[in-house]
């Protein structure tokens, strides 16, 4: 082997003084490197880490229809339980499933959408106007000299 793989750090022994002052102020040693490679115990009880008892959210109750604590943990015990029992579990092998969506009929499309630009609104009331207009002056057609002709012209 070459005295490369060999190479080690040798930590030299710690002054006494130094030892004697971590003495009288308590001092704990720190993680070392062998300490920080050992795998650390996990808790699978409390996976998020957010429901821990000092982390709670402060409810405040202001008027009669505010939620109160006691609900509040009702309604987290049953989002709880819906997330367990998922009507369906992931696959063994890990692969992601895509479902179809379900097809939403031509009312709930267009349920809420209402939206219309200017364009659109003057041609509608120019649409509007001209079947009011054409109603009303079908049998008068009035002849403007100013105006370009074509059609009636090219004949003559």
């Amino acid at each position: 082997m070459s005295k490369k793989n060999q190479v080690a750090y040798v930590r030299p022994p710690e002054p006494s003084f130094l030892t004697q002052f971590k003495k009288k102020v308590g001092f704990q040693e720190g993680p070392t490197v062998d300490t920080k490679r050992e795998e650390l115990p996990s808790t699978a009880d409390d996976s998020d880490g957010s429901d821990k008892e000092d982390e709670q959210p402060q409810v405040v109750v202001l008027k009669k229809g505010d939620l109160t604590a006691d609900e509040v943990a009702e309604i987290k015990q049953k989002i709880k339980e819906d997330t367990k029992s998922d009507p369906e579990p992931a696959p063994a092998d890990g692969k992601i499933v895509f479902k179809k969506p379900a097809k939403r009929s031509s009312e709930e499309k267009y349920s809420g959408l209402t939206a219309s630009s200017n364009k659109k609104k003057k041609q509608e009331e120019k649409r509007a106007s001209r079947d009011i207009a054409s109603s009303q002056s079908t049998p008068k057609q009035v002849r403007n000299s100013s105006l370009l002709s074509f059609d009636e012209e090219e004949e003559d």
